[in-house]
């Protein structure tokens, strides 16, 4: 579902919201609680197969033009934004995540880690330089077991090739506010910073071998 209405931006914070203004509405918002009748941009049909929380949210703030700590309150109304929560289903709350994206519990539960023995996530950030350029992170790049990205079959990274940073895997304001760069120095990921406005559909073979190995990883 795509939500999309005009209304002005109002906000108590100090905080600077995204520096590259997007040409989409800008809400206007109660800081604890989104709703789609307030008037935001965020459509499903942007998210691809096995994508992470991280993105999705990275996705959804970047649309908006959001400051970080607006959208980390949205994972849960006792959340501290800047101590930030693990991208897991115990530490969200599952409801208000679905009701301000529009998203179905079963494809919000897709999206998170598995904090088991069998699939150890790493709390470090993790990705693949050819995904974080088309705005894509898979649950499958934080898996331990997991060492190089199976749509490209590249190792994946951690630190920020510009300063050296490696970001703790935590859905808190400052990670949220540099959607796609480092939360440090803010340099890209990738070799171009994604836009949504330059969203393309991910590829075929890419899709079939996202899916196959989340299968292979989760299912079996």
């Amino acid at each position: 579902m795509f939500s999309l209405v005009m209304l002005p931006v109002a906000s108590s914070s100090p905080r600077k919201a995204a520096s590259s203004p997007l040409r989409f509405p800008i809400l206007s918002l109660d800081e604890r609680k989104l709703t789609p009748a307030l008037g935001y941009a965020f459509s499903t049909k942007w998210l691809d197969p096995c994508e992470s929380l991280v993105s999705i949210l990275w996705k959804f703030g970047q649309a908006n033009g959001l400051p970080g700590y607006i959208v980390a309150r949205q994972l849960s109304a006792d959340a501290d934004p800047y101590e930030g929560v693990a991208p897991l289903a115990e530490s969200i709350d599952i409801r208000r995540v679905c009701d301000t994206l529009l998203m179905s519990p079963k494809a919000l539960r897709a999206s998170l880690f598995i904090g088991a023995p069998r699939r150890r996530y790493c709390t470090i950030f993790r990705y693949c330089r050819k995904c974080v350029m088309r705005g894509y992170h898979s649950v499958l790049h934080q898996l331990e077991t997991e060492v190089v990205c199976p749509a490209h079959q590249r190792p994946l990274e951690t630190a920020c090739r510009r300063c050296g940073f490696e970001a703790q895997c935590v859905l808190s304001a400052r990670f949220l506010e540099t959607p796609f760069r480092c939360s440090y120095c803010r340099a890209g990921y990738s070799y171009n910073v994604f836009s949504i406005l330059k969203r393309r559909p991910m590829d075929k073979s890419e899709r079939v071998a996202i899916t196959r190995r989340y299968f292979e990883r989760y299912l079996t």
